[in-house]
């Protein structure tokens, strides 16, 4: 441990003189259609990074420090390598270790304050040197900023594949991991590289194939996979989702209910039926789940091929028989479809998708007949389900009271109740709805800052982010520009909460076209709402 310290006290010397003078160069990163600026990173430094986790892996914290002391070196901008150094510090060198610990942290979030998983270690080191004040307030910081408890600060964004300027960088840096001795321990290197660089599609290439090569991290992926969705990175977490589900072996925990689902979508895009079919066995959910969620996604040759062999011999499948009226274009109000008492209830998609044909095809007798049918409840954070209940609920079609917290939520915002004002961005809501909650609680806050900047890089392809950063803009009218109403409301003119955020825009800034717009979508909720 001698010779690794004195590695570590060189740097800690040099660092702090260097970081104000290194010049890094800035590189363009395509996400979501936006360009954000980043800093260059080199397989160099990842090289190093590796080599340092491989070596903490293999219970070498010497070679692990002077290895992370390199990627520091390599990659200033980072504050990962930092973290690591204090990781190994704190767990292995005692009361001493954790002081020279506490610098390295020092560093790392002197490079980034919003890191949570540098906030995490900082509370590991406090507990070695018996600061439970210290501790507590670290752990807090670090579960504030990273609900979940796994993964640290992750700038989700919808990342293109390639980083202009560096061609062949993920190539490269794949490579040093595939050619690795111990996979584990190379793909979790890789994994927390790729999510403390900001670069989601390598994150999530990594965590796909940690799923594959280590049962031990799944329950971590998984909640990665939902995070990546609440953050609005939703193609990424169906891939993981995927991944962690065609890797495990027998039935699923009902825990993972919402992997499952984000898995089920994923195969949907690809029109899979056999992998849909795998999964939602996997998952332990009937097919009227999955045939629900291929109705919403537009698909219902898929839909039909998932229902329609269930519809046929099981009488009870109530579910099956919606979801294959839909598919089918039959009568929706026959009796073939009429609920009896021995029917199973039905699955929150199937439920969802018949209600939203229902609607259109019988308005009158939407309610009453969903109202008789016998459904399991909705699941918190199954976006594609759950807001497509919001636009039932704000037609009348469903009660609100069938909505999870994030659909309340939204459902809130679109009839303009103030109670929402009361909302707390803590509890079951994912990142998005935390920001949607404290854009109308508090626009004006520290917690909104931060959220804004947690999801900066999905604001403009995700229509939760897109209204709760309309609204922090609406708190403070010098900074909402000319055309912003109309750019709103022009990303989908249908979608309810945006046109209710839209219209909020558009009557603050006096663009009176917009409000017309966004007025009319609003009404068709409240006469179909009325009509019944």
């Amino acid at each position: 441990m001698r010779r690794s310290r004195r590695s570590f006290g060189v740097l800690a010397v040099l660092v702090p003189t260097c970081l104000g003078c290194v010049h890094l160069p800035v590189v363009e990163r395509a996400y979501g259609g936006n360009v954000v600026d980043g800093h260059y990173v080199s397989p160099e430094a990842y090289a190093a990074f590796l080599r340092g986790a491989m070596a903490e892996a293999a219970s070498h914290p010497a070679d692990a420090l002077r290895e992370y002391a390199e990627a520091a070196a390599q990659d200033p901008a980072s504050p990962e390598p930092w973290t690591r150094i204090a990781q190994v510090h704190c767990t292995t060198g005692g009361r001493e270790g954790a002081a020279e610990g506490e610098l390295a942290i020092e560093h790392a979030l002197a490079l980034d304050p919003l890191y949570a998983r540098a906030w995490s270690v900082r509370a590991t080191c406090a507990v070695v040197r018996g600061d439970t004040l210290a501790e507590r307030a670290a752990a807090r910081r670090a579960a504030q900023l990273d609900p979940q408890g796994d993964g640290a600060n992750i700038l989700l964004a919808q990342a293109d594949d390639a980083w202009p300027g560096q061609v062949g960088l993920r190539e490269a840096l794949i490579a040093l991991t595939v050619t690795a001795a111990e996979p584990v321990a190379a793909w979790t290197a890789l994994a927390s590289w790729a999510e403390a660089h900001g670069d989601v599609a390598l994150w999530t290439r990594a965590l796909v194939e940690l799923a594959r090569v280590s049962p031990a991290k799944r329950p971590a992926i998984a909640r990665s996979a939902e995070e990546l969705a609440g953050n609005g990175n939703v193609g990424e977490a169906r891939l993981v989702a995927g991944g962690l589900v065609d890797a495990s072996e027998g039935p699923l925990p009902a825990e993972l209910a919402l992997v499952v689902r984000l898995a089920l979508d994923e195969a949907i895009v690809r029109r899979d039926v056999d992998a849909v079919r795998r999964r939602a066995t996997r998952g332990r959910l009937a097919l009227d789940e999955a045939g629900g969620r291929a109705l919403l996604g537009g698909e219902r040759a898929l839909a039909h091929d998932l229902v329609a062999a269930a519809a046929m011999a099981d009488p009870g499948a109530l579910g099956a028989r919606l979801v294959l009226a839909v598919a089918d274009g039959r009568d929706l109000l026959g009796p073939a479809i009429a609920p009896r008492p021995t029917d199973t209830p039905v699955s929150p998609a199937a439920l969802v998708a018949f209600g939203a044909a229902l609607l259109h095809a019988a308005p009158s007798a939407a309610p009453p007949a969903i109202a008789a049918i016998p459904r399991l409840p909705l699941l918190a954070g199954d976006d594609r389900v759950v807001r497509a209940a919001v636009e039932l609920a704000s037609c009348g079609v469903l009660v609100s009271d069938v909505l999870p917290p994030d659909g309340a939520l939204e459902l809130s915002v679109i009839l303009g109740q103030d109670s929402v004002r009361a909302a707390s961005d803590e509890g079951p809501l994912d990142a998005r709805h935390r920001y949607l909650a404290v854009a109308l609680a508090r626009p004006n806050s520290a917690r909104a800052r931060e959220l804004a900047h947690q999801l900066r890089a999905v604001v403009a392809t995700d229509p939760i982010v897109a209204a709760a950063s309309a609204l922090v803009q609406l708190a403070d009218g010098t900074r909402i520009s000319a055309d912003a109403p109309h750019a709103l409301l022009a990303r989908n003119p249908a979608d309810p909460l945006l046109a209710a955020t839209a219209l909020r825009l558009a009557e603050k800034v006096g663009d009176a076209e917009v409000a017309r717009r966004a007025r009319a979508t609003l009404a068709a909720l409240t006469a179909s709402r009325h009509s019944f």
